[in-house]
Order: C-alpha cells, then structure tokens, then sequence
C-alpha cells in the first residue's frame, strides 16, 4: 500500500478480523486456525519460530503460547515479515499482533502484504462523517500547527504583562518546518469538523485530533481511502460516495 498510515490500519484490520479464532487457539496448533492457507513448511517454520519466543519467558501458560502462535503466523503469512523480524517484534512487546507490527515498520520493516477488505457495516457514519459536501475543500496541508499558533496567539492577548512568562508559546520551531507546518507527507480530512491532519508517520496529529475529539472518521487524501478509528477498519459505504467523489475532483481538477 503507498500510506503510512494504511501500513498501521492494515494490522488494526487483520487483528480485529481474527481475534475470535485466535482466542480458541490451542497450545499445540501448527497455525492460527485462521481460514486463510499456507504451505506444511511455512507452517512449521512459524511454528518453530512461536516456539523459540514462547519458551524464552517461563511464565508464558498455554493461552499465550496460543496467541504467539497466533502473531507469528499473522506477521508471517499477512504481512510477509521475516520469522526473524516477527519473532524480535514479539520478543520486544509482546504478542499483540498490531503493537508487533508498528514495531518492525518502526525498525523499518516493509509490509509486503496483500490488501484489507474494508467494513460495510460501520456504526460510527452516521454521527461522525457529517461534514456537508459543498464545504470540502482540498487543502493537502495539516493545518495542526498553524491553528496551535492561532490558539496561543489568543491566550496572549487575553494575558496580563506579567503573566506572559513561559504560558502561549506554542512548539519548538525544531519540531516543524519553515513556515509553521509539519514536514510533507499524507494527510487525512477529518469528516465530522473538516480538519486536515498529518499521518502517524509524520506527526501523527490526525489520530491525535481522532482521540481528543473524538471524531473518528477521516478520508485519506492521498488515496481517497476511508478509516474509522473506533473500528479499526477501512470503510465502503454509498453515504461516503458524494464526499469521495468531491475530493477526487478536487484533487485532480484542471
């Protein structure tokens, strides 16, 4: 996938879609009991691999053999990650697959998977992609830092001389670039308040606004895909047609 952030969605999604099968996991099972098909030597290659990570804590009882069999398999088969990289990422946080997942991209892994079936049943549509179509505009810029300056601009004016003394001052110039914006990189539209925030692999201000807010639909603006932070999930829906087709001629318009 070209995104960072479809990178991280992508393990959100295939965690979410396996989590009851790997709950009845069985400390003895050669993969996850997952539907999806792999060779008897890859599978005993994970299975190898789980093995080596599972034994390495003596505190590990047969649920969590289970689940790092689980993680293996997943980061292994899904995702086509290294036995070697799955089996550090497990070492370092555990078997949670997505916490093991950012963390190979983190130590630069490359996610070599196939693509995620988005979700058609997302409960969240209705009360948070609200934002009316004839005020979109495409504007590829998170505008985090700028409204932060906006913001500490108005609390100085509403501070007494004296009170100035380390209150509004906003960030580091280190922490952005000239001009008071994050580095160049994806973007996402938040479509409840029309914010435009920067992927987790810039600033990550875009799943910042999400938690703060509350507001957990956003539309990529490199590739016009749709997320939900409450699902973890991509999104296909007719209610997102006219906003996605707004932006897609916003965007290469003329």
């Amino acid at each position: 996938m070209s995104s960072s952030d479809q990178h991280q969605n992508r393990a959100s999604a295939s965690t979410n879609a396996s989590a009851n099968a790997s709950a009845n996991a069985n400390a003895n099972a050669n993969a996850d009991g997952s539907a999806r098909d792999s060779s008897s030597t890859h599978s005993a290659t994970a299975s190898a691999s789980a093995a080596s990570v599972a034994t390495s804590d003596a505190c590990f009882d047969d649920a969590t053999i289970a689940q790092v069999l689980h993680a293996m398999d997943q980061l292994t088969s899904v995702f086509q990650f290294t036995h070697e990289e799955a089996q550090d990422a497990i070492n370092a946080v555990g078997p949670d697959v997505t916490l093991a997942y950012n963390y190979i991209l983190d130590q630069g892994g490359e996610d070599k998977g196939g693509a995620i079936v988005p979700i058609k049943n997302c409960p969240h549509l209705s009360e948070h992609a609200v934002l009316n179509v004839s005020s979109i505009k495409y504007e590829n810029v998170c505008g985090h830092f700028r409204e932060e300056q906006h913001q500490n601009q108005k609390q100085n004016q509403n501070l007494r001389p004296n009170d100035n003394e380390g209150k509004g001052k906003g960030r580091m110039k280190s922490e952005y670039i000239e001009g008071g914006k994050c580095p160049s990189g994806e973007n996402w539209l938040c479509l409840h308040c029309g914010v435009v925030r920067c992927s987790r692999y810039v600033n990550g201000h875009c799943k910042d606004h999400a938690v703060e807010s509350g507001h957990c639909i956003a539309v990529s603006l490199e590739d016009l895909s749709a997320w939900c932070y409450q699902c973890s999930a991509y999104l296909t829906h007719p209610s997102l047609d006219g906003t996605l087709q707004k932006l897609e001629s916003l965007k290469f318009q003329g």
